[in-house]
């Protein structure tokens, strides 16, 4: 209907919003690939679990996969009173709101750029909650296919945007049903009361999860974008009231350019930019604030595996990335996560900051990634196999012992209630069965990495831990020094066949065969760290070296209770194999309390400080 007749008022303010809008788009509009944006001054940026439940089994307590994750930008300075909540839509999670396929920046940071608080949401089962069959339902018969996304891309297959999307997808949405609604009406509910009212963004069928979630709190929702959703979706919405518009913007939708009229109809909308002054109902006792010239994502190691119904994504990790405003040092820090988890590991937990906020706000550039099927990474069985080792849960967070998080230093109260704990836990997943066949996925993907962004140092985190060697071993003029952080693992146990890792490593005398290994017995010397393995295995002299590390600083980090492998018998085996390897015992700068999870305790500043002052004199 055609309003006749406008106030004077009226008519000034719709004015003024088409002045701000235009201006809005010409300010988008004029930057370009080479110059990514205006710098991100962020006052907060952290991440939370909504709705994390425990299920009792026999085997012990477990979270039961209706956790959903929330990543959120909160800018320094808030133009407008309403944050934006972003949805992902398919098959697809929240990374899809990161990066366009061609690496600029998407509408998550976009909105940041405006003035807007901003959370990403992963939908239960999808992203970053770990996916659970057994509550999700079973695994797609096929996974997305580089035909298939080509095709909605109209791009040829060998491009590599092509790669970059199918890379994001893998995991199925979850059946659109009265259960799945019920998990997406109250996880949304719950972000909502949490975060207050809220303009909701969708992609695809996204917009079922807003229309429940609206349904549900019709107060807290004060506007609906729709992106593109499914055509029986795209009649009215149920709830009179709530302004709605539909965008139809087809494969180019996550742009500057398709921003550009989304924004203008918000500020038509919902009205004019401002600066909101409020205070933050949930302050964080330590700085997660950050001013940063660019950030991101995209995937590496992208490999395609031949299935009878197309080309399919294998290996794909996903790497998220961080530059800060100013740079104070040249090499950047590539870091990567430990056990059944994922990139969040580095991100803090509860709310405190973590080693991501600690690197980026001392000057360096941070690229974490999430390894082949955890977090982001997508799990298919047609691409990755069976994804757990016998008799260990797959696609769970297992809670049977919280020994681990009884330290002195854990932030939580620790035991079964402790919310800390859900916090952690909602991040795990079983690990893979076959470390080699994972090697051999990840070391190429490293490589890759090293190739786009230069020398760096490399982060390793306990499981994670072989990453560093076979990519160090691939591109040893790029890794300028290497942190280990109680890394899994003793030399020739288990599955580490050639030494370190499960796969061929380059040795000086080469070793083509493992029955060129001759093995020693070796004691273990008192006050070793623990955890302690004696007797374990050495090389008999002469030994064979890792060449290509030879003069790669490395440092082993140990805390008081230690975890992951021995830091004996790992720090002798690097030592016997030629690299300049030394132990780092937190309890020698006078820390005591910690874990195998210091990255997250609560003195982990203390604990980066003193990684940060070895790097100083090593790098």
């Amino acid at each position: 209907m055609v309003q006749e007749k406008l106030t004077r008022r009226e008519l000034g303010a719709l004015m003024t919003a088409a002045l701000a809008a235009s201006q809005a788009a010409s300010q988008l509009q004029a930057q370009t690939p080479g110059n990514p944006g205006p710098p991100l001054d962020i006052a907060e940026w952290s991440y939370h679990w909504y709705g994390v439940e425990h299920a009792l089994l026999a085997r012990g307590t477990v979270c039961n996969g209706m956790q959903m994750y929330v990543e959120h930008w909160i800018p320094a300075q808030v133009r407008h009173p309403y944050p934006v909540v972003l949805i992902h839509g398919g098959f697809g999670q929240g990374s899809d709101w990161f990066t366009t396929p061609d690496g600029h920046r998407g509408w998550a940071t976009l909105f940041l750029e405006q003035g807007y608080k901003v959370y990403v949401l992963d939908r239960p089962g999808q992203g970053r909650n770990p996916y659970q069959p057994f509550v999700h339902g079973a695994f797609a018969p096929q996974a997305p296919t580089f035909e298939a996304v080509g095709k909605a891309l109209n791009l040829p297959i060998s491009d590599p945007r092509v790669a970059q999307a199918v890379a994001s997808m893998g995991q199925p949405m979850p059946a659109n049903n009265a259960q799945t609604q019920a998990v997406w009406r109250t996880r949304g509910a719950m972000l909502l009361d949490d975060i207050g009212p809220s303009i909701l963004v969708t992609d695809g069928d996204g917009s079922m999860f807003a229309a429940v979630t609206a349904e549900e709190r019709p107060a807290l929702v004060k506007a609906m974008v729709r992106v593109d959703p499914p055509t029986a979706l795209q009649g009215p919405p149920k709830l009179a009231g709530i302004p709605t518009e539909t965008f139809a913007l087809g494969p180019t939708r996550n742009t500057r350019e398709a921003f550009a009229p989304v924004l203008a109809w918000l500020e038509r909308t919902i009205g004019i930019p401002m600066t909101v002054s409020q205070s933050d109902p949930h302050p964080n006792r330590e700085s997660t604030a950050l001013k940063l010239a660019d950030q991101g994502g995209f995937w590496i190691g992208v490999q395609r595996k031949q299935m009878p119904y197309g080309t399919i994504a294998q290996g794909q990790m996903f790497v998220q990335y961080m530059i800060p405003e100013k740079k104070t040092h040249p090499l950047p820090v590539v870091m990567v996560h430990g056990g059944g988890g994922q990139g969040t590991h580095m991100m803090g937990i509860g709310g405190r900051p973590g080693w991501v906020h600690y690197f980026v706000q001392a000057g360096y550039s941070v690229y974490w990634l999430d390894r082949p099927s955890y977090g982001r990474s997508p799990y298919h069985p047609d691409a990755l196999g069976p994804s757990h080792l016998p008799n260990v849960p797959a696609f769970e967070g297992l809670i049977g012992s919280t020994a681990v998080f009884n330290t002195a230093q854990w932030p939580g109260p620790g035991g079964m209630n402790d919310p800390l704990i859900d916090q952690f836990m909602a991040c795990e997943q079983g690990n893979v069965s076959d470390e080699a066949f994972h090697s051999d996925l990840v070391w190429p993907g490293g490589a890759e990495l090293l190739d786009k962004i230069g020398p760096c140092i490399l982060f390793v985190h306990a499981f994670g831990g072989f990453f560093a060697w076979g990519v160090a071993d691939r591109r040893p003029n790029l890794v300028k020094a290497i942190v280990a952080m109680e890394i899994n693992g003793n030399p020739f146990a288990a599955q580490l066949l050639w030494g370190l890792t499960a796969s061929p490593m380059t040795y000086d005398p080469p070793v083509t065969d493992l029955s060129q290994f001759k093995l020693v017995d070796q004691t273990a010397p008192p006050d070793s760290p623990r955890p302690v393995v004696s007797p374990f295995k050495l090389q008999a002299e002469p030994a064979h070296k890792w060449k290509n590390l030879k003069g790669i600083p490395i440092t082993w980090v140990t805390s008081e209770f230690g975890g992951g492998g021995s830091p004996i018998s790992n720090v002798a085996f690097l030592k016997q194999a030629g690299c300049s390897a030394e132990m780092l015992r937190l309890r020698d700068y006078g820390i005591f309390g910690n874990g195998n999870l210091m990255l997250m305790e609560k003195n982990n500043h203390e604990v980066f400080t003193v990684i940060q002052e070895w790097l100083k004199t090593k790098v």
